[in-house]
Formats: structure tokens, sequence, C-alpha cells
């Protein structure tokens, strides 16, 4: 099984561990605007060294100019909040969360229970396809795509950076190796590539049964799973 979100997700086309395999168990939680948003980032990083943006409020003001006319009223509404005042608020990303789910049960999907983390971000847990055929899951997730991004994507893009990375760095594994160092969890030493090396092993040395090692990963768009997730089913 495989996980979740990047900043703005890691990849719409490719949700499941940057690919969505036809009747894999898929991933969740946002990962589609990722991939544009590297692009993004790696275009301003030769000008910007290693952030993502002067401000959070340049960053929202991107996002508008770049998804503006192709988003919801109330996703569009809340990046321009955060483009005046430099932040999302709660209401508006709670009213983001339940407006992606209810389009998603709108679309004759089962109702996915998003995972929340200690500090209250949310993601799409992983899912199983396994027994859909190609069609269904090309459907679904051309639905899960169309859902995100309509209500939902670039809103958690900005609350994740300005809970977890206000200092908008482009490196999303540094970002969680500092909070990893900053909770206690991992030592002072701890390193962006060593993090890298643990998600890659097996069981990412400790870090998916822990709750808040899942709070830093996610929060700086980190894909992994809690070892306990609980699989949604969405075509049954």
């Amino acid at each position: 099984m495989s996980r979740k979100t990047g900043m703005r997700g890691k990849a719409i086309a490719v949700i499941c561990c940057l690919v969505l395999l036809v009747g894999c168990t898929g991933c969740g939680a946002l990962k589609e605007g990722s991939r544009r948003e590297r692009q993004s980032q790696q275009g301003q990083s030769s000008q910007q060294g290693e952030r993502i943006a002067l401000s959070l409020k340049d960053y929202a003001r991107s996002l508008l100019d770049s998804d503006g006319g192709k988003i919801s009223d109330q996703q569009k509404s809340a990046l321009e909040k955060a483009a005046s005042g430099g932040k999302v608020s709660q209401a508006d990303y709670e009213r983001a969360w339940a407006d992606y789910k209810q389009c998603i049960v709108d679309k004759g999907y089962a109702e996915p229970t998003f995972d929340k983390y200690d500090n209250g971000i949310y993601a799409l847990p992983s899912y199983n396809t396994d027994d859909a055929s190609k069609e269904a899951i090309r459907k679904f997730n051309d639905d899960l795509t169309s859902c995100s991004m309509l209500h939902v994507t670039d809103i958690n893009t900005v609350y994740r950076l300005q809970l977890g990375n206000p200092k908008l760095l482009l490196d999303d594994k540094e970002v969680a190796a500092d909070c990893l160092r900053k909770e206690g969890i991992k030592p002072k030493d701890y390193t962006a590539d060593k993090l890298e090396r643990d998600l890659e092993s097996g069981e990412s040395a400790g870090l998916r049964d822990n709750r808040k090692a899942l709070t830093c990963l996610v929060t700086a768009g980190v894909n992994v799973a809690a070892s306990d997730e609980t699989v949604w089913y969405p075509l049954k």
C-alpha cells in the first residue's frame, strides 16, 4: 500500500506513489498539485535560493494567478484572503475539506474518513481499488483529481505551509527533518538525507507508528501513511 501528498499533493495524475496503477492500493491526500508546484518552485529557486516564494502572500497570489479560473468560489475566496492577509483561516480550511468530501460523495463514491493529525491537518486516507475495472479506476482517478483541485488543493498547500514551513523552504524533507529534531523524535544531527534513507526502509525507521512524527511529515508535504491506517474502499 502506498500513500499521499507532497506540497499541493504529489502529482495529480500520479496519486499513488507518484503513479496510480490499475488495481493498486491507492494513495490519498492531495498529491495532485505537487508536480506543477514542484515545477513552479524549481523555476523560482534559481532566483530565490531555496525558498518557494518571498512570502505566503506572494505564493497565494501565484496560485490565484494560475488556478483562479479553475477552482471553486469558496477556495478562491480563501486564497484571496491569504493573498491579502498572509494566512488561511481554520474555518476556511475546514470548509474546503468538507466541500471536497461532499464532491467525492456526490460523484457516487463511498464517503472517505479523512486522517486528521495533531495540528489539525487533514489528509485523504490510502485507498484500495483492487477489484475495480480499468475504466472504473480511471474514472475514479479523474473524479478525485477534479474534486481536489476544485475545492481543496491550493488551500491545503497554503495552510500546511503556514503551520509547518513559515520560512517557505523548498526542500520538504529538510522541513520535516527540522520538525523531527525540534520534537525530539530524532537527534540533533538528523538530516534530510537521513530522513530520505529512513523513508526508503521497509518500516520507515519507526516514523509510521509515531503520531508526532507523522504530523511533522504530512505537514511538511512528505508522503507517508500511518502503520495502522484504515484503508478507504471508494468503489464499494
